[in-house]
């Protein structure tokens, strides 16, 4: 039990929340935005009672009060002998599930919380086949598939030896998007005993999949070359896996250059490390025509797994991702993934084998589209907020900002007018990152620059 490691990462992420009402109003309020937030994600052990009250310096009766509230409002669960649990958001649509969203009230707000682009119009353009695919060769047949559609298994296979990997296509696991991917390597490999080291800041998808599985996560802080390989080195002997991405970071959007990566590379050999290198974003580089590298020309093949996805290049509603690794380790997570749900649509993956010929042409689009939008980005802030500070990154959809205070209290008070933001903490295993928020890049001029507007309007009001 880690209650006290738990109740200091609440009061790190809570920051300034005591107002003039009781004070368990304000506290009631300010966990509840944490967790519409996802900021405390759902299924995330709530610390103690005694163990918050103590950290915040309240009585245990105001902490009590608080966790009662949020019960009944369905943000928290108890469950007898275990403690107190958190259910979810109550009346919030999830980053994920819109760019324009509507919270209880009715009210659309704009979403800048989440990186995840337009779809294209390839994808539409693929259907029609995909319906005639369907009616001549799948209709017929079961349409259960746990490791994937064979002939998309041989098609990435053979798109991942191009890259400098020789794979086979039983080395190849499709999943539903690359968050299924990483769910089941973390679910297989990072059970309740083990320790999994992690970049910080990192995915936040992949830090809530290594949480639930149960082993304990550590961050390694990252350079603006990728982690820091002289902490990796101090850390990683007692580690049981390490998860990376070294082809494009998110959320900083860096990109770890070759001596960085066969240094990481001989580092794991030295330590025969296993290595999550988790390229969804490789596809989204700005400044090259073909995907970002990673560790498949660099690591041990026999301890290392791969991650990739279509998502991020075609569109998110196409759940298709992959993992590429080692024979055995792919059949544990097919097995796995089995017993979940028999395998991905057909449809999904058909359209993905359709694709594939075209993410030459997608990428560039995704390139321009990209590279334009973020000198639309970098002139809004530098005209709104120019106190903001980031670094230039070299692809993906986002911008890793430190806008100079309190980013957890901005995103709160933002929510409340309208405007959601996911602020650094949701990407750190340590809560730390503070005063960093990850924009997305992708919205026109007018909307980006009506949200600057409003938060510049609400660091304005913020008390010292």
């Amino acid at each position: 039990m880690r209650t006290d490691e738990d109740a200091e990462r609440v009061v790190r992420l809570l920051g300034v929340w005591r107002g003039e009402a009781s004070v368990s109003v304000p506290l009631r309020d300010a966990l509840a935005e944490l967790i519409d937030g996802s900021y405390l994600p759902a299924g995330w052990r709530m610390p103690g009672q005694r163990a918050l009250a103590a950290a915040l310096g309240v009585a245990r009766g105001t902490v009590a009060r608080a966790y009662a509230e949020l019960m009944a409002s369905g943000r928290l669960a108890a469950a007898r002998g275990s403690g107190t649990y958190v259910r979810g958001a109550v009346g919030l649509v999830r980053p994920d599930e819109g760019r324009l969203t509507s919270f209880g009230g009715g009210q659309v707000v704009v979403d800048l919380s989440s990186g995840a682009l337009p779809g294209s119009e390839l994808v539409a353009e693929v259907m029609p086949e995909v319906g005639r695919q369907l009616r001549r060769h799948h209709l017929l047949g079961t349409g259960y598939h746990p490791a994937g559609l064979p002939e998309l298994r041989a098609a990435l296979a053979a798109r991942i030896t191009a890259r400098g990997l020789p794979t086979r296509a039983d080395q190849i696991l499709v999943t539903a998007g690359s968050q299924q991917a990483v769910w089941l390597i973390a679910t297989a490999l990072a059970g309740p005993g083990t320790v999994t080291l992690v970049e910080d800041p990192s995915y936040r998808g992949a830090l809530e999949a290594f949480a639930g599985a149960g082993g304990r996560v550590r961050g390694v802080p990252c350079t603006p070359a990728g982690v820091d390989l002289n902490l990796l080195e101090a850390a990683v002997a007692d580690a049981d896996l390490l998860y990376v991405q070294t082809a494009l970071h998110n959320p900083t959007g860096v990109h770890m250059p070759e001596p960085q990566r066969r240094a990481l590379a001989d580092l794991l050999a030295r330590h025969r490390t296993f290595v999550v290198d988790d390229q969804s974003q490789a596809e989204l580089g700005w400044f090259r025509s073909d995907p970002l590298p990673g560790l498949e020309r660099t690591a041990d093949p026999e301890r290392l797994l791969i991650v990739g996805t279509l998502s991020k290049l075609f569109w998110g509603g196409l759940r298709v991702g992959w993992v590429r690794g080692p024979r055995e380790v792919v059949g544990r997570l097919a097995a796995l993934r089995g017993g979940i749900d028999l395998g991905g649509p057909v449809a999904d993956q058909l359209a993905a084998l359709l694709l594939l010929p075209r993410a030459d042409r997608q990428r560039a689009l995704r390139r321009e589209f990209l590279a334009r939008q973020f000198a639309v980005t970098e002139q809004v802030l530098r005209t709104v907020l120019p106190h903001w500070r980031w670094r230039t990154p070299v692809g993906g959809s986002g911008l890793w900002a430190d806008t100079g205070q309190d980013a957890v209290a901005l995103a709160q008070q933002a929510l409340a007018r309208g405007i959601r933001l996911t602020a650094g903490p949701a990407f750190s295993p340590h809560g730390g990152h503070r005063t960093f928020v990850r924009l997305p890049v992708w919205h026109p001029q007018s909307r980006l620059a009506a949200a600057a507007e409003l938060l510049a309007g609400l660091r304005a009001t913020r008390s010292p």
